[in-house]
C-alpha cells in the first residue's frame, strides 16, 4: 500500500514539475543589446554620445564590444561606462579601446568593462556604455555606427546568450541646420570633498 501511494505521488509530481520547468523557461527572456535610441540627429561639429543598453540580463558581470563608424562623418572621442553594472556601488575596471583606421571606416576595438569587489552580477535593464563621437561633416541621409563582436559575460566568465537590436546598427543624422542635441551628462562618478558641495 505504501509503495502504491509513493508511485501515485511520483506520477502526479512529474507533470507538475514539467509544467513549472516550462513556465520558468518561457518567462526567461533572451538578453538584448543595442543603441538607445536607434536614431539621433546632431549638429555638425557637436560632440555627443550614443548609449549602449541591455535588457533582460541575468547575472551580467562584464561586457566587451567593438564599433565601426565612417571616419568621414564621425570621430571617436572616448567611451564612458553606463550605470547598469555599478548601480550597487561595485568597483570596476574598464579597458580603454584602441582605434584602428581603415580606408572608409574606423573601428573602436576592445572596449571592455567588468565589475570588481562583488560576487554577483546585475539583472535587468540599463545602460552599459556611452560612446562619444564628434560630428565632422553633414550627412542628411545618416551614417551608421555598428556594434561588433559584442559579448556579455556572467560572474562565472560564461558568455550570456543575447540578440542585437536593429542588428547592432544605430543611425546618426548630421546637419548644419539642426539644433544641438541636448543630452544629460554621463560617465564617471566624481566625488567632491564636502567643502566644495
Amino acid at each position: 500500500m505504501k509503495r502504491r501511494l509513493i508511485l501515485i505521488f511520483l506520477v502526479m509530481l512529474i507533470p507538475i514539475g514539467a509544467f513549472l520547468f516550462m513556465a520558468h523557461q518561457a518567462s526567461a527572456a533572451t538578453a538584448k543589446l543595442g543603441c538607445n535610441p536607434l536614431d539621433l540627429t546632431v549638429k555638425t561639429g557637436q560632440t555627443f554620445y550614443i548609449t549602449v543598453a541591455v535588457t533582460d540580463t541575468t547575472d551580467l558581470y562584464a561586457w566587451q564590444m567593438d564599433a565601426t563608424y565612417y571616419h568621414q562623418y564621425l570621430e571617436f572621442v572616448r567611451i564612458a561606462p553606463g550605470d547598469h553594472l555599478r548601480q550597487d556601488g561595485a568597483l570596476y575596471y574598464k579597458a580603454t579601446p584602441t582605434v584602428v583606421p581603415g580606408s572608409t571606416t574606423d573601428e573602436m576595438r576592445l572596449a571592455a568593462y567588468t565589475r570588481l569587489s562583488k560576487h554577483t552580477g546585475i539583472d535587468g535593464n540599463g545602460s552599459i556604455a556611452h560612446i562619444y563621437f564628434r560630428a565632422l561633416s553633414q550627412n542628411l541621409g545618416g551614417t551608421n555606427v555598428t556594434l561588433n563582436d559584442t559579448k556579455l559575460v556572467d560572474r562565472n566568465a560564461l558568455e550570456i546568450s543575447k540578440s542585437l537590436a536593429n542588428s547592432g546598427h544605430c543611425k546618426v543624422i548630421i546637419s548644419t541646420s539642426a539644433p544641438e542635441l541636448e543630452q544629460y551628462p554621463v560617465g564617471e562618478l566624481i566625488f567632491l570633498p564636502s567643502i566644495l558641495r
